[in-house]
């Protein structure tokens, strides 16, 4: 009995994984052809087949990490409020002392500018981040700790599933200039540190939620900085915010073993 539920699981997840990686890719080509749509077939890839293995095919919503566990968890949530508040100033001001970074503006034309850049992004960002975390934390996370695979060994293997389902979107769009030899495994190792961290959150907070408010604050505050031109590179794999890139990468590294650290497991 137990072997068969283990290859309904197998199963599923292998539905929800190609189904998002094919929808990833199509949304990419869509894309590479200059329509913005596929962008949004790209990111929402991952709450469609969510949907799919879910209502569909029998996984249910028991393990979806949808109730809020606020009260007992506030902690995370409020790490994952000021996580990136607090990531990104820390990293543009080692990058600036470097030389790797430029602030375009004074503080005083800056702050109210990415306030209003950042309100904008906001609501979109926080729909995208939860089409992903639906997927990442909230699907592949508890469909393999069903299998029994460990914490650690389980955050690494969905940041390996996460990194590769961004290919398709860093192939079509104009993500980074740094040559893709140099740029993908430096973005894969990014991307596992940060899988650690979120997956962490959703380990501790028993809720999908905190990874959500992470990510999508994340995204909101770093398309604002980006999109705004706040502030430009004088080298781009060491001085730009996005995974991938050095400082950064090295910042989600320290942070990622701390949190293990704290929680016992590293």
């Amino acid at each position: 009995m137990e072997t068969q539920q283990n290859k309904k699981i197998i199963r599923n997840i292998f539905i929800f994984y190609a189904g998002a990686l094919l929808l990833a890719i199509a949304g990419g080509l869509v894309m590479a052809s200059g329509e913005e749509a596929g962008g949004l077939l790209f990111v929402f890839s991952p709450l469609v087949m969510v949907l799919i293995v879910r209502f569909l095919l029998g996984d249910g919503w028991k393990d979806a990490g949808l109730r809020l566990n606020f009260k007992k968890h506030w902690g995370w949530y409020l790490f994952a409020l000021l996580f990136y508040p607090l990531v990104f100033p820390i990293v543009i001001a080692i990058n600036v002392l470097l030389g790797f970074t430029t602030v375009t503006m004074t503080v005083s034309e800056f702050l109210p500018l990415l306030l209003a850049a950042f309100a904008v992004q906001l609501l979109p960002r926080m729909l995208f981040a939860l089409s992903e975390e639906w997927g990442w934390r909230g699907y592949m996370e508890p469909r393999f700790a069903l299998l029994g695979v460990p914490d650690i060994r389980r955050h690494l293997l969905v940041g390996v599933l996460w990194g590769l389902w961004h290919f398709p979107l860093i192939f079509s769009t104009d993500y980074t200039t740094i040559p893709y030899l140099i740029f993908l495994p430096l973005f894969m190792i990014s991307i596992i540190f940060l899988a650690i961290i979120f997956g962490q959150m959703r380990e501790a907070g028993d809720s999908v939620w905190p990874p959500v408010l992470m990510h999508g604050m994340g995204n909101a505050l770093g398309f604002a900085l980006l999109e705004g031109n706040f502030i430009t590179f004088t080298n781009e794999l060491l001085g730009n915010i996005v995974p991938g890139c050095i400082t950064i990468t090295l910042m989600y590294g320290l942070i990622a073993v701390l949190i293990l650290r704290r929680r016992h497991l590293y």
